[in-house]
Order: C-alpha cells, then structure tokens, then sequence
C-alpha cells in the first residue's frame, strides 16, 4: 500500500497497524541513508532510525497535509544522522553527506534493515503516543486543518496588538487616578500623602491663603 495512504489512515483512524506497515514499508531505505552517513557503530544508525520515525509519529498530521512523504523521510534522515554523529563528537564525511542530498539512493545502494528492527521501532514508538492518543483524537476536529490553525492564530495575534494599542492609548491620569485635585502644591506633606499605601484617589485640599494673611495682622494688633 502507498506510504501516504498508510499515513492516512494512521491520522484520521489511529490505526497502530498502518504505522507498522509505513514502517515496514520504508525502514530499509531509511536504514541505508543513515548507514551511509554514520558509517560508523550499529547503535548509532539504529538510533538514527529510531529518531526518524519517533519525528514521523509526532508530526504527521502535518505531512498527511503536505504529502511528499519519501522526500521528508530521505531529508530528515540525512539531518538526524548529523545530529546523532555530532552527538556522539564524530566527524562528518561531507562528501557522502553532499551524495545523499543531491539524490535519493537505488536500489543498488540498499543495506537491508536488521531483522527485528523494524517491529522495536513499532513498538517503542506506538507505546510512547498511546497515552497522548485520546488527547490529539479530541483537539484535532476542532482546531481542523493547518490552514485554518494558522489563520486562527493570526487573528488572535492581531487582536492582542490591538488590545495593546488601545491600552498604551489611554491617558495616565485615567489608569491610576491617584490625585484628583487640581492646586495641589508641591510639598513635602503632599508627597507623604502620595506616598500612603491607602487605595482609590486623594484628595489633597489646597492651603487657605486668608490664614496666613490673618496672622501678621493678628500680631500688629
């Protein structure tokens, strides 16, 4: 059966046996490309594997929508046997790396999988999704095609722009209405009154000036 469909109905149906048949199907040229890079250690190209097809597992609801399934699987192998070797402080033949990103290998180029390989790759893979299964069957009918996910969350960012805007907008006065009167002096008994923790506006009533005129006259007298 063809890659894309398997991957399907992996997708839409959660069926454990599609991805063992998608795994089946392209582990050995998936094997071979990361031989080909590593050229080194057995546990490092079946780490590689591994990494690869954990990747398709996690993000396969994406490449159900792109398609071009082999491409993905040959590229993404080429970049997590560089990671894995660069992991490991091993050095990176840049030519046979240059090889396999100019073209897919033939038939010719095939180093066939360990057995027993692929059915651990299954394995360790489908047991690590099963407890994140019903989360992803619930949220994928809502948030519906990519598309539509990055348009929603466009919108949000726009609106959260222009909840900004309008906020930054607002005079200051009118977001902490802490002094209401219009005399208020410049003294360092109006700033202790601004400085109280007390909440809501004060209100600081301006100094009489008929006081301070009375008392010079109170004296002369």
């Amino acid at each position: 059966m063809k890659a894309e469909i398997l991957l399907k109905a992996y997708v839409l149906h959660q069926s454990d046996d599609a991805f063992r048949e998608l795994v089946a199907g392209s582990l050995d040229e998936v094997y071979s490309t990361a031989f080909r890079i590593i050229q080194g250690p057995e546990h490092l190209i079946e780490e590689t594997v591994l990494r690869v097809y954990w990747e398709l597992a996690r993000k396969a609801p994406r490449l159900e929508e792109d398609g071009a399934l082999n491409s993905w699987l040959h590229e993404h192998t080429c970049k997590t046997a560089v990671t894995v070797l660069h992991k490991e402080d091993r050095s990176v033949d840049r030519a046979a790396l240059a090889r396999e990103k100019q073209h897919l290998p033939t038939p010719n180029d095939m180093h066939p999988a360990p057995p027993g390989l692929g059915i651990r790759v299954s394995q360790g893979i489908l047991l690590n999704v099963a407890g994140h299964k019903h989360f992803r069957m619930a949220w994928r009918p809502v948030w519906g095609p990519q598309r539509v996910r990055r348009a929603r969350i466009g919108a949000g960012a726009i609106f959260v722009f222009i909840g900004i805007v309008v906020l930054w907008n607002i005079p200051f006065h009118k977001r902490n209405p802490i002094v209401e009167s219009l005399d208020l002096e410049l003294t360092p008994s109006s700033f202790a009154q601004l400085a109280s923790p007390q909440e809501g506006a004060v209100r600081v009533e301006p100094k009489p000036t008929a006081s301070r005129n009375a008392q010079p006259n109170a004296k002369q007298q």
